[in-house]
């Protein structure tokens, strides 16, 4: 099913399925430059720990950096190294697996709504469908959110930026008392460090003061650039309002689909790629070729925001 192509740096490298070429992605974008791309090509093979990966990913690292090929290195880098880091989020990525069905079919929505926005953003919506807390797992829900984000980048090519928008209806203190903290912090740091995508804004809907809580815990990891991409509102309205009905669900009062169709539609098509997800996900870091260190954060934080005392 896949084609195999063996080299002396990695016993089995895999061709993804990138519906959109490296070729076109320069053709859309004039800042998105081949040398750049090559430069970053020959900097990775010059590293043996870093995997060798196609041309279009380094597109989307180039992107996401606003084409600074140093900026795009360091993203690389640390990319790779938290697959290994970050096991709850990277390890075992099989939308098939049984705790994993559990959260998509009952726990937790995730959807992009069914056009880009004026200015060529992709808006995914995310929110509980279970609002028992006891059903809740962060962990799971952040490594479909990841998953979710490698199939687009698959099948969607670079996308000018994404809007995050965290609908918190029915999040309440015992969902956050479920959390670890090093899992939030791993989160956060992964957004500011690592990811391949451009994030531009983060919008929290239907907020309370959990929310408010959660912020307050979560901001000394937090840095200013983040902060800024923040907006938090009570309703819905204030961010749904100024799109056009027709890309809002109707959750939302819009005329598009219900974000439970979207998100069923969503977990079809990832579903499709688990084969290759399975294996985008052995692409990182190769730890014994790294001198035999690991960049692994020995920082220790509590287990769970239990032991904090809220004001």
């Amino acid at each position: 099913m896949f084609k195999k192509l063996f080299s002396s740096r990695n016993e089995i490298e895999m061709k993804f399925p990138w519906k959109v070429t490296a070729e076109q992605e320069y053709a859309k974008d004039p800042k998105l430059k081949p040398e750049d791309v090559q430069k970053l090509q020959e900097w990775m093979k010059s590293l043996e720990y870093l995997p060798q990966v196609d041309d279009e990913m380094l597109c989307h690292f180039l992107h996401a950096c606003f084409y600074d090929v140093e900026h795009a290195k360091k993203t690389i880098e640390t990319f790779y190294n938290y697959r290994t880091t970050m096991p709850d989020f990277f390890a075992n990525w099989d939308p098939s697996a049984e705790d994993m069905q559990e959260t998509l079919n009952n726990i937790m929505l995730a959807a992009p709504l069914p056009q880009l926005t004026q200015d060529g953003y992709r808006v995914i919506v995310c929110k509980l469908n279970d609002t028992n807390p006891e059903r809740f797992v962060y962990p799971l829900c952040v490594k479909w959110m990841f998953m979710c984000c490698m199939h687009t980048m698959w099948d969607k090519g670079i996308i000018n930026g994404y809007v995050i928008v965290y609908d918190a209806t029915g999040y309440t203190m015992s969902h956050l008392l479920k959390c670890s903290l090093t899992n939030v912090r791993n989160y956060i740091n992964y957004g500011k460090n690592a990811s391949p995508i451009r994030v531009v804004k983060i919008v929290f809907i239907n907020t309370s003061t959990v929310i408010k809580r959660l912020m307050t815990l979560a901001r000394p990891f937090l840095s200013k650039e983040i902060v800024n991409m923040m907006e938090f509102h009570t309703s819905a309205e204030p961010f749904f309002g100024g799109l056009p009905p027709e890309t809002v669900p109707e959750d939302y009062n819009g005329s598009a689909p219900p974000i439970l169709s979207l998100h069923r539609e969503s977990v079809k098509a990832v579903t499709a790629s688990r084969e290759w997800l399975i294996q985008e996900e052995k692409v990182r870091i190769d730890e014994a070729k790294k001198n035999g260190k690991s960049k692994k954060d020995t920082t220790t934080l509590e287990d769970s925001f239990t032991k904090l005392e809220f004001d």
